[in-house]
């Protein structure tokens, strides 16, 4: 069964690391354990040597005594450390020197001279063994297997018991250092939960981590994104609200005026009028939809478009309008002109723009439409034959519902303004400029690259 990983991140960063420290310190407890009972060995072993070596040099002061037994009993450990001294000399038999307390009358088991591992009635014992040649003294010093590694064993716990009230104290310290750790982000969720969508202003938090730099920059590009789409939704409905009252109220009279007309004729003439305030008000809610979706647009994803081909369907689809106006429509443009851009968009702007040049131009004038390919980029240039603009006005073109001569031509005053959008989104330079014979010329320098 998979145990689920806790909600809370400093519960993560404790449980990984108290599991990396638990780990690492039962491997280096083990170890140490391990090292204390080697050194416990080997201490207990030299306290054999060494009580051989003494009850050598104290037989060898009076090598023909008799029997000496130590037959006081004043620990609980002392019958499970036993010793004997045996005396051989020459042409003798060997006899008993000395004995410990406990120990039997006969040789204890060894096999050899030094360290040896015996049972013996049932028990387990480590046996040292030593012999003087020069007063022909056998010392042997047992000690049972039990006590040993029953004091190895205290003496390595009370080694790593440092370690284990160490690892107590660096839990609450750790504890301690990963809340501390992780306040930066408690500052971030405070400082994002104190924004609203009217106050989304970027965030700025002083010593803040380099793993936070990243989120918190990804964060200010999400508010200013989301203070855009929402400036975006509150101009669309004060324009909306704006734009929408006049045709609306117009539409309202020419219908009323429909209702009471004396006649047929008088009529059909409010219902013309009703009709074209209808057209009118259909044009300005397209402009204003298409308008409201590209201010929320980003860089668009671009395409590989054939510029040429696009701008060809454009001039077709408004080639009616054109006619019905009186205009000459042409066309210069090479076969082929593949450019970076997104298709739709481009579509949009172009149309745009020849429909504003049909717009201003008056009966029996040309709007010429010329695409031209250099090395880096590619120029449009639309031309019309309207009354041009004062030069005073040329740098406000593209300003929302600005119409320069609203008497000359229909239409709501965003055509340039949805121009200026999509260049922009297509980091695209436009340039206005009046001809010199009269009327407005459009420059659109597009980079071929994307």
């Amino acid at each position: 069964m998979r145990v689920p990983w806790p909600r809370s991140l400093s519960a993560r960063l404790m449980v990984l690391v108290l599991s990396l420290f638990i780990a690492g310190g039962g491997l280096i407890a083990t170890v140490a354990w391990w090292q204390a009972l080697t050194e416990a060995d080997e201490l207990f072993d030299a306290q054999l040597a060494q009580l051989a070596q003494t009850l050598l040099g104290v037989a060898a002061r009076a090598p023909d005594a008799g029997v000496a037994e130590i037959s006081t009993a004043v620990h609980k450990y002392q019958e499970k450390l036993l010793f004997q001294v045996w005396h051989s000399p020459p042409d003798e038999p060997r006899h008993l020197q000395i004995k410990s307390w406990g120990a039997p009358d006969v040789a204890l088991p060894t096999a050899a001279e030094g360290y040896a591992n015996v049972t013996w009635e049932g028990r387990k014992w480590r046996l040292y063994a030593e012999s003087r040649a020069d007063t022909d003294m056998h010392a042997i010093v047992a000690q049972d297997r039990a006590v040993r590694d029953e004091l190895a064993d205290e003496v390595a716990r009370h080694a790593l018991l440092p370690l284990a009230a160490g690892s107590a104290v660096l839990a609450v310290i750790l504890a301690v250092a990963v809340r501390r750790a992780l306040a930066p982000l408690r500052r971030l969720a405070d400082a994002v939960d104190a924004r609203t969508p009217r106050r989304l202003t970027a965030l700025e938090l002083p010593d803040t981590p380099r793993e936070l730099d990243s989120v918190v920059a990804a964060l200010n590009v999400l508010f200013e994104r989301v203070d855009a789409a929402l400036q975006n939704e509150r101009r669309f409905t004060a324009d909306a609200a704006h734009e929408l009252r006049t045709p609306l109220a117009a539409l309202q009279a020419q219908v009323q005026a429909a209702q009471l007309a004396p006649d047929g004729a008088a009529r059909r003439a409010a219902l013309d009028k009703c009709l074209r305030a209808q057209s009118r008000m259909t044009h300005l809610v397209e402009q204003l939809l298409t308008l409201a979706r590209l201010e929320a647009h980003t860089l668009p994803q671009l395409q590989d478009t054939d510029a040429a081909a696009l701008l060809q369907e454009v001039c077709a689809e408004l080639a009616p309008q054109a006619l019905a106006a009186g205009v000459d429509l042409d066309l210069a443009a090479p076969p082929q002109c593949h450019l970076a851009a997104q298709p739709e968009l481009l579509g949009i702007l172009a149309r745009n723009l020849v429909d504003n040049a049909i717009r201003y131009s008056p009966r029996g004038a040309r709007v010429t439409v010329t695409l031209e390919l250099a090395a880096q980029d590619m120029k449009l240039m639309v031309e019309d034959g309207g009354p041009g603009v004062a030069p005073e006005q040329l740098a406000r073109l593209g300003e929302r519902f600005m119409r320069l001569a609203p008497q000359q031509a229909p239409g709501v005053g965003l055509g340039l303004s949805i121009v200026r959008r999509i260049a922009a989104l297509h980091r695209a330079r436009l340039e206005f400029s009046n001809r010199s014979e009269g009327g407005l010329r459009v420059l659109l320098f597009l980079p071929r690259a994307a």
